[in-house]
C-alpha cells in the first residue's frame, strides 16, 4: 500500500511538471497564431443533466491581447507558471513529509545539500499556497517561523543550494556543468517583496525540473515499478 501512495504522489507532481510544458507551449503558439476568430459559447458538462456555459467573448478578449501583445506578461502564462510551480513544490513537501523513503533517498543523494533543498521547498510551498498579490510577494507569516527554526534550530540564515547534477547523480549523461544556483538569505528577507526578486524565475524553472528529475530517479529505485516508465531525464537544450 505505502508503495502504491508513492506512485501517485509521483504521478501527481509529474502531471503538474507536464501541464507547465504543454501550457507553456499553448501560449507561445496563441501569440503567433490568432485563434480568437474561432472562439464561440461552449458547454462544460458538471452533472448527467447540467452544463455550465463558458462565455466564449471572455476567452476570445484573452487570446486576442495575448496575441496583439505578445512581449507583454499575460493571465494564461501566467497563472500556468504559479499553479504548475505551486503543485509541484507542494507534491515534493508533502513526499518529504510523509514518505520516509523518499526522504531517505534525498538525504542519500543530496548529502549536504539535503537541508538547503528540504527547505527551498518549504520556503516556495509556504508563499506560493498563500498568495495575496498578482505579482507574488512574500508575507512576514510566510517565512518567519521558518527564519526562527532555521537560525535558533539549525544556525543557519542562509539557504544555499547551489549544485551540479554530475556532482550528486551518477544518471546524469549531459553536461557537467548544468545545475541549481538558488540562494535566500532569511536575514533580508522584507515583508512584502517580489518571491522572482528573491529567486530568479529562471532558477524556479530549473527548480521545477529538479523536484521532477529526483521523482523519475526515484522512481526508478523503489520496489514497486510501473512497466512503461520514462526514466528519461526533461532538460532544457
Amino acid at each position: 500500500m505505502i508503495y502504491n501512495k508513492i506512485q501517485q504522489n509521483i504521478e501527481l507532481l509529474q502531471w503538474f511538471y507536464r501541464f507547465l510544458y504543454l501550457w507553456k507551449f499553448l501560449e507561445k503558439y496563441i501569440k503567433s497564431h490568432d485563434i480568437s476568430i474561432d472562439v464561440m459559447d461552449f458547454p462544460i458538462p458538471t452533472s448527467n443533466k447540467k452544463n455550465f456555459i463558458m462565455k466564449g467573448i471572455i476567452v476570445k478578449k484573452i487570446l486576442s491581447d495575448i496575441y496583439t501583445h505578445p512581449d507583454k506578461k499575460n493571465i494564461f502564462g501566467y497563472m500556468v507558471e504559479i499553479n504548475s510551480f505551486r503543485g509541484i513544490f507542494s507534491v515534493t513537501r508533502e513526499m518529504i513529509e510523509t514518505q520516509e523513503t523518499f526522504q531517505k533517498f534525498l538525504i542519500e543523494r543530496l548529502k549536504d545539500k539535503y537541508i538547503a533543498f528540504e527547505h527551498i521547498i518549504r520556503f516556495f510551498r509556504n508563499v506560493l499556497n498563500h498568495i495575496e498579490t498578482a505579482d507574488v510577494k512574500i508575507k512576514l507569516d510566510d517565512y518567519l517561523k521558518q527564519k526562527d527554526y532555521l537560525s535558533k534550530g539549525q544556525k543557519i540564515s542562509k539557504l544555499s543550494f547551489v549544485m551540479k547534477y554530475a556532482d550528486y547523480f551518477v544518471e546524469w549523461k549531459w553536461s557537467k556543468d548544468y545545475g541549481l544556483d538558488i540562494v535566500i538569505d532569511f536575514r533580508a528577507l522584507k515583508d512584502w517583496q517580489r518571491i522572482f526578486d528573491i529567486v530568479s524565475l529562471h532558477q524556479v524553472y530549473l527548480l521545477a525540473e529538479f523536484c521532477f528529475n529526483l521523482s523519475e530517479i526515484f522512481r526508478s529505485k523503489i520496489k514497486v515499478v510501473p512497466k512503461k516508465v520514462n526514466r528519461e531525464f526533461y532538460k532544457k537544450k
